[in-house]
């Protein structure tokens, strides 16, 4: 069996075992598939599309709006999880968050974990953070790197004036399906909409290393 399909029957069984309410065979083939392929194809290949699917589903009623939290929570309980037994890095410090009033910090989350993985010291805040709070504690801890994903466009532009302020302290990158939108708009740099290239690319955005003094 080709390889593309063998991943669009995982895709199925993982969706068939979350709407089922099934936690015990939800781990197993992500367990299985991590253990075959790595963290980065548990995300990319099976969680990400596979929640996306349940997205859609819920707007075209296939899906109840029990199983799709129930789903969201088991699957952010893994990738948690899945963070945790990640050896902890000693690279740059990235800072994760979504603006006020922005729920979906799924993808936010799964981009920590592909961080981790590479190395970077990744503090997660999550959905709806206030930015303003975001950036005291920032002056004060010194993070190289700020990521503020959003699904919502608005959303994103409601922060426009603290985005400035987050920029012109530190490097600042925009995510999520908001920031190819409404990223142009906004100070940061637009990170690519696929969480694997954006997660590679996000050293690029640090500025080079000063040579090391011989004096």
């Amino acid at each position: 069996m080709p390889r593309s399909d063998v991943r669009a029957d995982l895709r199925a069984d993982l969706l068939a075992a979350l709407v089922a309410f099934d936690e015990d065979r939800v781990v197993e083939l992500l367990d299985g598939e991590r253990d075959r392929r790595g963290v980065t194809a548990v995300v990319r290949d099976l969680l990400l599309p596979v929640m996306r699917e349940v997205g859609l589903g819920w707007e075209r009623a296939e899906v109840s709006v029990a199983q799709e939290h129930l789903a969201t929570q088991v699957v952010r309980a893994y990738l948690g999880g899945l963070g945790s037994s990640l050896r902890v890095g000693d690279g740059p410090q990235v800072w994760l968050a979504c603006p006020p009033r922005e729920l979906h910090d799924l993808p936010l989350l799964a981009f920590g974990v592909l961080l981790r993985e590479r190395g970077w010291r990744v503090r997660f805040f999550g959905a709806s953070t206030p930015l303003h709070d975001l950036l005291r504690t920032m002056r004060l801890h010194h993070p190289e790197v700020v990521v503020v994903s959003a699904d919502s466009p608005a959303r994103l532009r409601a922060s426009s004036v603290v985005l400035d302020l987050i920029a012109g302290e530190t490097t600042l990158a925009l995510g999520g399906r908001a920031a190819e939108v409404a990223g142009a708009e906004l100070s940061g740099v637009v990170l690519p909409a696929d969480v694997v290239l954006a997660a590679d690319r996000l050293k690029e955005l640090l500025p080079p290393a000063e040579p090391a003094s011989t004096g």
